[in-house]
């Protein structure tokens, strides 16, 4: 029998128990949501909703996109895919500029450029071909609506680890975060809603909006635009109005509600969801093809699907996280800024100037974007997503500049099985570069026009933009090809895929190029993408340098890989010959690189472009850098430029400043390509931390493949036998580490490490190789345990890499 007072003190323990409990719960409730504000370790938080889609948080699968505005309770999420491009009309064939071809060269030759740039499009309006890029276009809006509430807390952010966008937000009825990944192996959208207060919300798929002036250009092209919803399922169908062989008739979206509890029924197109405390909403989009509806099929693949958030995850972040993860930048960055939003890091950077963290930030977004825009297709100008029905430029592949700056650190960043994707891409569309080389200057080989979507044909060219006198866009391409090869090794690639494209390239310009008296090769009609002399109006010119470094190029290497290969030496001697005899490059009387190399033509500096510095955006290329005069020229070029920028507030076309970049780094000038990395860190990106065209606007992917790479490149340059170590490293990195990057010659960089006068490196070599190892000083001291080496000169070593063992080299400079 308990007495009572034993039972008011057993009664006073229960309640301090209870309490206690009560007390730890509530503990443990409050870690648990100060953990969902975690900024994660690498990747980014924004206070602020998006203002529009193109400050959006990103996540794509290569092939699936959305875009994330972050609204506590008006959510919108844009879904995309990267072949979703609304046919247009396709013309039987592309206009006959060969016939006319003598005329334009005879032309040129007279100096009446304009008159010569005016015949195709003369000829273009004669035989009626007005075909246009297809757009891209995004496919629908997911929209998510939640009871209202005051809001205490909010935080909007990407994990570049996971892939997933995330929005957090705590507000009086409770604390919800929304998540969102595109899986890589489950080919499937994962959006996931969780909160220990009650969710009520509706969610529907929606028509994204069409703004006044594009209703002519949708009603043209798009017949349905229809969302519905059934017992946990809703649905998007939408159908097009033109269409031809082989392309796209309309496509559908899919997306499949799983709760782990609470209640949903129908509402009109949209599913209520009361009471629950988490949902799932599988999404997925299919194309259709010849009329016939996907809708089935996607259903199928997505009851195979797991129900389970972090078994999908886990899977996807295995695949596409462990290859975002190869590589780091480390800069030892103030610890304060590390953790600030997006909004106040690019503020302070603007204040300020740019801080070590916006670097870091900005290296592993660009690496992250180009990652998740690259599957289906290689990233178009806005990658893999899109808010608007009519995206500048029709989103399209832009071959002179745009694509191989987005592609420009896929092998140093680590990424290699992304070349594959550009490589099909390339070789889908090759018999219409086939078609372009006969039917627009009569030779055999490849001509790549300056802008594709989905066919090969030149669609965009007028009297002013004369894009069909460009003729190195295959070129180009060779080069990005090749450069797998250099990586990689890999002899059969060579073989099936980058030889082949060179051949073709290499036997274009044995139709195209004619002598001059003197025996010289003669570029007739050439271009320099998008600039005009000083002294001109037009664009068609004669032997921009330009056009001579990517043939000069293209005939190196197809001779290397041809004797590898074994090809005849008459092809070889054919090649050979052609080297000799091509334009030299030139200074004018600015001792300035020359951008033409034609008398009268005068350069005309305040340009975005670079074109005249190709040869040096991937490599050091000798034919500058041991000529005095030339190498000199070309820094001055990159001062003009820079006023240029310096006098534009940065200006548009950032990628422009990737080529500058890029230059400087391969002329070991650190100043300068630094002061190019401090524009492209500060002006050009969202606060969703996807990259702009302009500064502050325009969202586009290009430089979020070649920032990365400028950075790389600054901190260690290789070729075939050959490692430069910190070649441009400016004086406000002076400690740092890179980890993961890729060498040529099949090495992987597995650390860099300087610190003062210190320098360490890890290599790892897939094959036993001498490779020499270049410092930026002579050497005092060297470690390097039992591997063999050998000093060639004060700062250059000599060592010899085992096969498939790390090594560890340690310097002292003096």
């Amino acid at each position: 029998m308990v007495m009572k007072k034993d039972k008011v003190l057993v009664d006073r323990r229960l309640s301090c128990w209870l309490g206690l409990i009560l007390l730890l719960f509530v503990n443990a409730n409050l870690y648990a949501q100060s953990d969902l504000f975690t900024a994660p370790e690498r990747g980014f938080t924004s206070w602020l909703p998006a203002p529009n889609w193109e400050h959006g948080l990103l996540s794509g699968n290569g092939t699936m996109g959305a875009l994330v505005f972050g609204h506590p309770h008006e959510e919108t999420i844009i879904v995309s895919h990267g072949q979703l491009f609304l046919p247009q009309d396709r013309s039987d064939s592309i206009i006959n500029q060969a016939a006319r071809l003598d005329e334009i060269r005879q032309l040129i030759k007279e100096g009446k450029y304009e008159a010569a740039a005016n015949i195709p499009v003369e000829l273009r309006e004669k035989e009626g071909y007005s075909d246009q890029r297809d757009p891209f276009i995004p496919a629908f809006d997911i929209k998510i609506e939640q009871e209202a509430a005051n809001i205490k807390h909010y935080q909007r952010s990407t994990n570049f680890e996971t892939g997933e966008a995330k929005v957090t937000w705590e507000d009086d009825l409770g604390t919800f975060q929304r998540k969102l990944f595109v899986s890589r192996t489950d080919s499937v959208m994962v959006l996931s809603i969780k909160s220990e207060a009650p969710i009520n919300c509706t969610i529907n798929f929606e028509r994204r909006p069409v703004e006044w002036n594009q209703w002519s250009f949708v009603g043209e092209h798009v017949d349905e635009m229809k969302s519905s919803a059934s017992e946990n399922w809703l649905s998007y169908h939408s159908t097009f109005k033109k269409k031809y062989p082989g392309s796209i008739t309309g496509y559908e979206g899919l997306g499949k509600l799983i709760l782990k509890d609470g209640t949903s029924k129908v509402e009109g197109n949209k599913l209520k969801i009361e009471g629950a405390h988490e949902l799932l909403l599988l999404v997925k989009v299919g194309l259709n093809y010849d009329g016939n509806s996907s809708a089935s099929r996607i259903k199928n693949e997505l009851n195979e699907v797991s129900g389970n958030y972090e078994n999908l995850l886990k899977s996807h972040q295995d695949m596409q996280g462990e290859m975002f993860s190869r590589v780091r930048l480390n800069l030892h960055s103030n610890s304060k800024y590390k953790d600030l939003n997006t909004e106040e890091l690019i503020l302070k950077a603007k204040q300020e100037g740019v801080s070590k963290a916006l670097i870091e930030k900005v290296f592993d977004a660009g690496r992250y974007n180009i990652l998740s825009s690259t599957g289906a297709n290689p990233p178009n100008l806005q990658g893999l997503w899109s808010g608007t029905w009519t995206a500048p430029w029709a989103a399209d592949y832009t071959h002179d500049g745009n694509l191989p700056s987005a592609m420009a650190s896929v092998m140093s960043g680590n990424m290699p099985e992304l070349m594959a994707t550009y490589v099909k891409y390339m070789e889908r569309y090759l018999s219409d570069f086939e078609i372009n080389a006969d039917r627009l200057y009569g030779a055999r080989g490849i001509h790549l026009p300056v802008h594709t979507t989905t066919s090969g044909f030149p669609t965009d060219f007028n009297e002013t933009w004369c894009l069909t006198l460009w003729t190195g866009g295959a070129g180009w391409a060779a080069d990005i090809m090749y450069n797998y090869y250099l990586y990689t090794g890999d002899k059969q690639y060579l073989k099936d895929h980058a030889y082949p494209w060179f051949k073709k390239t290499a036997w274009f310009y044995e139709h195209f190029l004619q002598e001059d008296n003197n025996g010289q090769l003669i570029f007739n009609p050439s271009y320099s993408p998008e600039n005009n002399p000083a002294n001109g109006k037009s664009q068609a010119v004669l032997n921009a340098t330009m056009d001579v470094m990517i043939a000069r190029q293209v005939l190196k290497h197809a001779i290397e890989a041809g004797k590898l290969l074994g090809e005849t030496k008459s092809q070889l001697k054919i090649w050979e010959d052609m080297l000799t005899k091509l334009p030299d490059y030139k200074v004018n009387n600015d001792g300035v690189l020359s951008e033409w190399l034609w008398p009268g033509m005068e350069d005309n500096y305040r340009h975005r472009h670079v074109s005249q510095l190709y040869s040096l955006y991937n490599y050091m290329d000798s034919d500058i850098l041991e000529n005095e005069k030339l190498k000199q020229g070309a820094k001055k070029l990159i001062d003009k430029k820079l006023d240029f920028r310096n006098d534009e507030g940065g200006g548009e076309m950032a990628f422009g400043l990737v080529q500058l970049g890029l230059s400087a780094a391969h002329m070991r000038d650190s100043k300068r390509a630094y002061e190019a990395v401090k524009w492209l860190s500060t002006k050009y990106w969202s606060t969703g931390m996807g990259s702009f065209h302009n500064v502050g606007a325009l969202l586009n992917t290009d430089i979020s493949g070649g920032l990365p790479a400028v950075i790389i490149e600054m901190l260690v340059y290789s070729e075939k036998g050959k490692i430069v170590l910190l070649p441009a490293l400016p004086n406000e990195w002076n400690e740092g580490e890179l980890e993961g990057a890729l060498l040529r010659g099949q090495i992987k960089l597995e650390q860099l490490k300087w610190s003062g006068k210190n320098i360490f490196i890890t290599l790892s070599s897939q094959k036993k190789q001498k490779v020499v190892v270049e410092l930026p000083q002579n050497i005092k001291k060297m470690s390097s345990g039992v591997v063999k080496t050998k000093q060639l000169s004060g700062n250059q070593v000599e060592v010899t890499l085992p096969a498939a063992k790390s090594i560890t080299l340690s310097f002292e400079m003096e």
